[in-house]
């Protein structure tokens, strides 16, 4: 085998309930992306998709999270054996966190106003951008 991907996750139904409070994070809803599907086509304006690879990983974790790695994993990963068996702290959220969905779209929120997006009262997934007498509107979020 020449390459080997490996992916984290933690166990988040491991979490105690007291480490949060509030996991909500905002979800684009059908009808939500047919009444943007429907305006961009009234428009004739072009539509494109964007993908995150590694979303949930890139948002860095606010608050203490720690994970401990099995030790049955240092025979296939020896030079980095000093990291199995004892408590890891996350600097970033990884997949299976309960809070990783919020970190993710808070920090990615965070980012669209930065940029000067405004957010819709109506359907919080999307975002608006006037610019150059240009609208330009996007979609966030998961699909339900």
């Amino acid at each position: 085998m020449e390459k080997s991907n490996v992916q984290i996750v933690a166990r988040g139904d491991l979490q105690h309930r007291d480490e949060f409070t509030d996991t909500w994070s905002s979800c684009v809803s059908m009808k939500g992306l047919r009444m943007f599907l429907v305006i961009a086509a009234k428009l004739a304006k072009r539509v494109k998709q964007t993908d995150f690879i590694g979303a949930y990983i890139q948002a860095k974790a606010k608050g203490r999270f720690f994970i401990k790695l099995p030790e049955i994993y240092k025979q296939y990963f020896p030079t980095l054996s000093t990291y199995f068996g004892r408590p890891l702290r996350l600097r970033k959220a990884i997949y299976g966190l309960t809070l990783s969905g919020k970190l993710w779209v808070s920090e990615f929120l965070e980012c669209l106003l930065s940029q000067g997006f405004t957010q819709s009262k109506a359907e919080p997934s999307h975002f608006i951008l006037y610019k150059d007498e240009t609208t330009w509107a996007m979609p966030t979020g998961f699909y339900k």
